[in-house]
């Protein structure tokens, strides 16, 4: 239950940089990859150090973190300097190697399905729906969503795990922060937990 409440919030770590793969097949080959690495480790064996490298390895190279920066803070990107934008996108960059490395410390045998994606008109874009299984037999639904970069490479920028929109959560998350704080003291908040997680 740990590792599904996690995956939650690290909704679209599961994906590797594959030269020529399809988003289908990014999808799946990161999977099993991360999968068959952390089950070699029993969950009480597993260090920080570890997982996290897995983390770097195998998640962080197909997500377009720039990308997904801009879309969680929507209007407010443009509201913002130079200086704010790279300081946001390291700084959320780091909160997500922290979440992701929770959430695969706590797996415990889950398995993942998933379809052929589906791609808008362009070809540009695409959506790789599937499942999380859990070892008792109970069925998660997780649609991936990627886009093609300039090196013709798909890249995670959005999922919608049980229903729920990860980006569109952050948005709403952040929308609401930068009605009380300013985008300086949400980034200095983000650094605090960054660093107390490497304690």
């Amino acid at each position: 239950m740990k590792f599904m409440a996690t995956l939650l919030i690290a909704f679209w770590g599961f994906a590797t940089t594959a030269q020529g793969a399809t988003p289908a097949q990014t999808v799946e080959y990161a999977t099993s990859s991360v999968i068959a690495e952390l089950s070699k480790l029993p969950t009480d064996q597993r260090s920080t150090s570890e997982v996290q490298n897995l983390v770097e390895a195998h998640i962080l190279p197909a997500i377009d973190q720039q990308r997904i920066a801009k879309l969680a803070l929507g209007k407010h990107w443009k509201r913002a300097s130079k200086s704010q934008k790279v300081a946001f996108i390291d700084t959320f960059r780091d909160l997500q190697i922290r979440t992701y490395t929770c959430a695969f410390k706590a797996f415990d045998g889950q398995k993942f399905e998933f379809k052929a994606a589906k791609f808008n008109k362009t070809g540009k874009k695409a959506l790789v729906k599937g499942h999380m299984i859990q070892p008792t037999g109970q069925c998660i639904p997780i649609d991936f969503k990627l886009y093609i970069n300039k090196q013709q490479q798909w890249k995670i920028y959005d999922a919608v795990i049980a229903g729920l929109g990860m980006v569109k959560t952050y948005r709403q998350q952040l929308s609401e922060q930068l009605q009380r704080e300013s985008l300086d003291e949400i980034i200095t908040n983000m650094r605090g937990q960054v660093q107390t997680a490497q304690r």
